[in-house]
């Protein structure tokens, strides 16, 4: 593509032909090959631009910089423009011939719920006849090709390809989780949502945000861009206020709540169980559709309203959105019973915040006839302040638990776990603290007798651990499994 069709819509200067060919974009400079442009991102912790030398040797034609950075002019010609991040999103989106513009996007934020949103939505996608991409914490997926995630929204080069690659798949819409980072990175910037969804929001993430007011404004953004309607969960603190605000500013909005009737959609709970809940909707008071959530809790009530509401405002009819939530029988890793044959009630789940722990345990103890027996730890190198908060929530909630390690990362595991300790220690709740996941685990069991219901929470899906800076398999249902025999 040439350089004038690649930044076609964007302000640039440049002393380069605008005819040169360009045959790849990277943005990270081991990855710059024969004739491709190079990204320089300012980062959270590294500059692109001290690394066109690099982006050079592996043979890219020129360098993208931004205007009042220090780089070297002599080694690549150079364009320059104001914002080299939004310039990214800009010329991937070029690049790929605008792929967005094939695809129904749906953007789905908040601290929690938002993989098991995307798995419902895309379930609800597909039975309406439109194939369904996916980009999200456990993977990516487009036409029948699924990958592991890197993270829960990847940067806009990938996200434009990804988009590529689902167009070029046949597929019709993607469902896609939009973390805080994202969107105060001007990741998704250049992403033409057409509806959006709001969780929830609690205690993460401030270890990247000052504090949590800026963790809101960064949610806050989605909802500016999505020109079909944003769907909000008023039945959160923070919801309430986004809704109100959104509505005050002019922005489309939709309200569902399973406490306000008054809500545009409104769920009611007519009985749940450890397996499953039915409900029932109402759209503005109407009834509209009743169906089968396979998934147990109050959480995954609201996830599945949620998911309800946008496929509903997107003209899908409510028979076909209930089949669909209907056909999800479970998300990897989102309150999976882990099956054997010595009859141990064992459940994992990626619950690692507070809130999430909280609704996560309330689900257990509302079918357990035994005690609550929890495992779970907090990540190294993030958020302090959710620790103490993480054991305060077990300890309230759980007869006995292991504390040990998540993801500790580079920080001293045992130092994380006195800052979990600090919250569980006051609850009185019996508690050991075992740093190797797996022997935490072993206790759990050791100690696990009829009717009790273990929870191991904190990593769900994921099969690996960070030690340091090295990345180890481990796997919670592997695990299980394995001492179970």
């Amino acid at each position: 593509m040439k350089i004038k069709d690649l930044f076609k819509g964007i302000k640039y200067e440049t002393v380069i032909d605008e005819n040169t060919e360009i045959s790849g974009i990277a943005y990270d400079s081991r990855k710059a090959g024969k004739d491709s442009i190079f990204v320089c991102i300012k980062g959270f912790s590294s500059d692109g631009h001290k690394y066109i030398k690099n982006a050079a040797e592996k043979g890219a034609v020129c360098a993208l910089v931004q205007k009042g950075e220090k780089y070297d002019t002599d080694i690549l010609p150079l364009i320059v423009c104001d914002d080299t991040r939004d310039a990214l999103g800009k010329i991937s989106a070029n690049f790929f011939g605008n792929p967005a513009d094939k695809l129904q996007i749906f953007g789905i934020t908040g601290t929690n719920g938002k993989t098991t949103t995307t798995y419902l939505l895309s379930s609800i996608l597909e039975e309406s006849g439109r194939a369904c991409g996916i980009i999200g914490t456990i993977s990516y997926k487009a036409g029948n090709r699924v990958v592991e995630s890197s993270h829960t929204t990847p940067e806009s080069y990938e996200i434009q390809k990804m988009f590529g690659e689902m167009a070029d798949a046949g597929d019709k819409a993607c469902a896609m989780e939009v973390s805080s980072h994202a969107l105060s990175m001007g990741r998704v910037d250049n992403v033409p949502f057409d509806y959006a969804i709001f969780s929830n929001l609690t205690e993460d993430h401030l270890d990247f945000h000052k504090d949590f007011e800026e963790y809101y404004q960064a949610k806050k953004r989605l909802f500016y861009k999505a020109w079909g309607g944003s769907l909000i969960n008023i039945d959160d603190e923070y919801g309430e206020r986004m809704y109100n605000e959104l509505k005050e500013e002019g922005i489309k909005a939709f309200s569902y709540s399973t406490a306000d009737r008054n809500a545009d959609y409104f769920a009611e709970v007519t009985y749940s169980t450890d397996t499953h809940s039915v409900i029932k909707i109402f759209r503005k008071g109407s009834y509209v559709a009743g169906m089968k959530i396979n998934i147990p809790g109050a959480f995954s009530v609201y996830n599945a309203l949620s998911a309800f509401s946008a496929a509903c405002e997107s003209g899908i009819d409510p028979q076909i959105i209930a089949q669909g939530i209907e056909s999800v029988k479970g998300v990897p890793g989102r309150f999976e019973l882990v099956r054997n044959d010595k009859n141990v009630v064992a459940i994992v789940d990626y619950a690692h915040t507070p809130d999430a722990l909280i609704k996560v345990l309330d689900t257990a103890n509302g079918f357990k006839t035994g005690r609550l027996i929890c495992v779970f730890g907090c990540g190294g190198d993030r958020d302090r302040a959710k620790r103490p908060m993480m054991g305060k929530a077990a300890g309230e909630r759980c007869d006995y638990c292991v504390i040990t390690s998540d993801n500790p990362r580079t920080e001293e595991p045992e130092g994380i776990l006195d800052d979990i300790e600090k919250g569980i220690s006051a609850t009185k709740c019996p508690y050991d603290r075992i740093t190797d996941r797996r022997k935490a685990i072993e206790k759990a069991i050791a100690e696990y007798k009829p009717g009790d219901v273990i929870i191991v929470a904190g990593k769900g899906h994921e099969d690996y651990q960070i030690i340091g800076t090295e990345k180890i398999h481990f796997d919670d249902k592997e695990v299980i499994k394995e001492i179970l025999g």
